[in-house]
């Protein structure tokens, strides 16, 4: 039988789905203010906090955006297949497999894990030595079954010793990371650049080399400012956008 929680997620899916819907179907347009969230918690019978779950992930698929002090707006309305990066708040980095995880089927083939001495640019971003071990892993991300990342990560073996291969296909890795040293992921700082796919990338997503990508390079740290993981993943720009906020004074 289905838990509570698996009730409660499955509902504010449903009020997500029901909202997408409308502004697909035009009952709101592109630039018209939706009812505020305690109007439609009250409209769908359910709490703030799972109306604001589903509100989160039609913010996070570009369907709504929030003016401060002013409510909550139909933005360009997006396809169903394109996804954004850099996006939404939470009180730890989420990593690829929760980011998605409510929007769509999440999995991932793995390719190479592996101990392996920290190249020098690794090093550099982890604030190690050259040499000192280091998880090399490399996977493709796939979203309803469709390839659409490779991403490449360099893990400190100081900070996490050992990561089992079941985590990497079937779990999520950040959040074993947090569970292993109970801490939060808190800090990530990242590069987005435009490139093309060679050969050997386009072939682990089955597309045509020479396709467009967001190439998107990282560090990543714990709360206490450990830094423990190094990045580096390319994305189908065909699937992914880019969203940044950003408020004056």
């Amino acid at each position: 039988m289905p838990t509570e929680e698996t009730k409660m997620t499955a509902r504010y899916i449903e009020i997500k789905n029901s909202i997408k819907d409308a502004i697909l179907e035009k009952k709101y347009a592109i630039g018209d203010k939706i009812p505020s969230e305690r109007e439609l918690a009250a409209q769908y019978n359910v709490t703030r906090v799972t109306l604001q779950k589903a509100m989160h992930i039609l913010e996070q698929e570009g369907f709504i955006e929030r003016v401060h002090g002013k409510g909550m707006f139909v933005s360009r309305v997006l396809q169903d297949n394109v996804f954004m990066l850099n996006n939404g708040s939470s009180s730890s980095i989420l990593g690829f497999s929760r980011e998605f995880q409510l929007q769509a089927k999440v999995t991932s083939r793995l390719i190479v894990a592996q101990i392996l001495p920290a190249p020098t640019l690794v090093a550099q971003h982890l604030g190690i030595t050259d040499k000192h071990p280091v998880h090399y892993i490399r996977r493709v991300r796939m979203i309803n079954d469709e390839p659409v990342v490779v991403e490449d990560s360099w893990i400190d073996c100081a900070v996490i010793d050992v990561i089992e291969n079941s985590v990497l296909e079937t779990g999520s890795l950040y959040e074993y990371i947090e569970v292993k040293t109970s801490k939060k992921i808190k800090f990530y700082n990242s590069v987005i650049e435009a490139d093309i796919f060679d050969d050997a990338l386009a072939a682990l997503l089955v597309i045509p080399a020479g396709k467009p990508m967001l190439k998107v390079t990282g560090v990543t740290k714990l709360e206490d400012g450990t830094p423990f993981n190094y990045s580096c993943s390319y994305n189908r720009a065909d699937k992914f956008k880019v969203k940044n906020s950003w408020v004056g004074k």
